[in-house]
């Protein structure tokens, strides 16, 4: 790899099994350029799998600043891109179906560093090739690629293994009044924070993520954050309030203090690990505010 992590660290990549997960089209990546390239395509390869249209997302330091389903892959990454466009700056693509010559006209006339996609139509390379003066990183993923059941990782000289999270994330997770629209959202919320560094909260609408936060000490802060970006997106669109929102949380809300922000941004859904001491005032807090809830049983950590 060009280098690692930052500049003065040296790096590579080795496959662990007979073949890697990609190839590298044109450029060259970098440490970060993988992590943001292999998380990504996991999260679009999921979500299209689960929804059987195209899905893409824009990734910023191995968390998705937006991502989105569509009609075309096209359209899910305007939709992606468009929930944060000032974090998307410089944002390293995802999509789950092959890249069209339409989607190349919109990834020329923004700033990206790369993207993985399981192809390109012709004469798509050469115009993507070509971006920050024929430096942009290009990937194709192997759409048959299947990893291991076990993943490694050393640190300051342990080894640290784990089983993949391949937990199949279904409708059945969901409190069984969610109408269509909402479980759509949810699960694909679901999808989503499966991807992103934690603590992390997602806010959905219409088949796109409007809001994450990310990263943060405060499960609290997480749920404001994706606020905040939720309504800066909502104000681009008209200066209607947010109303209909989905939120996902990859961990248990431990208060209900996270509902009372949730409800400012208008969610009308929350879905939720559960099983905190406090689990039973954040049921309260949602019937309270008419907000459907959704204990999963299910914690999405990514660290």
């Amino acid at each position: 790899m060009r280098y690692g992590m930052n500049p003065h660290q040296a790096a590579s990549t080795t496959a662990v099994g007979s073949k890697a997960p990609f190839t590298v089209v044109a450029g060259s990546p970098s440490y970060i350029n993988v992590l943001d390239a292999l998380t990504g395509w996991q999260l679009v390869r999921e979500a299209a799998g689960a929804f059987g249209v195209p899905a893409a997302a824009s990734y910023k330091h191995v968390s998705p600043a937006g991502a989105a389903l569509g009609m075309s892959v096209a359209n899910a990454y305007r939709r992606a891109r468009d929930a944060d466009p000032k974090s998307s700056y410089g944002d390293f693509v995802a999509v789950s179906h092959p890249v069209d010559l339409e989607l190349a006209g919109v990834l020329r006339g923004v700033v990206s560093d790369g993207i993985i996609a399981p192809g390109y139509a012709p004469g798509v390379v050469e115009v993507l090739a070509a971006k920050k003066r024929g430096t942009y990183l290009v990937l194709e993923a192997d759409p048959a690629f299947e990893p291991p059941s076990s993943e490694v990782r050393e640190l300051y000289g342990l080894r640290l293994e784990q089983s993949r999270d391949d937990l199949p994330l279904t409708r059945d997770l969901l409190s069984v009044d969610v109408n269509d629209a909402a479980a759509r959202d949810l699960l694909l919320g679901l999808i989503v924070v499966r991807y992103t560094q934690s603590n992390t909260v997602a806010l959905l609408k219409d088949g796109m993520a409007i809001g994450i936060g990310a990263g943060q000490q405060s499960r609290v802060d997480c749920t404001r954050l994706a606020g905040l970006k939720a309504a800066d997106w909502q104000s681009r669109q008209s200066a209607e309030p947010l109303t209909g929102v989905c939120m996902v949380s990859d961990g248990a809300l431990p208060f209900p203090d996270n509902v009372e922000v949730a409800a400012g941004f208008g969610v009308t859904h929350i879905a939720e690990p559960a099983g905190s001491i406090r689990s039973d005032q954040v049921a309260a807090a949602c019937a309270e505010h008419a907000i459907n809830w959704s204990p999963t049983g299910v914690r999405l950590f990514r660290h």
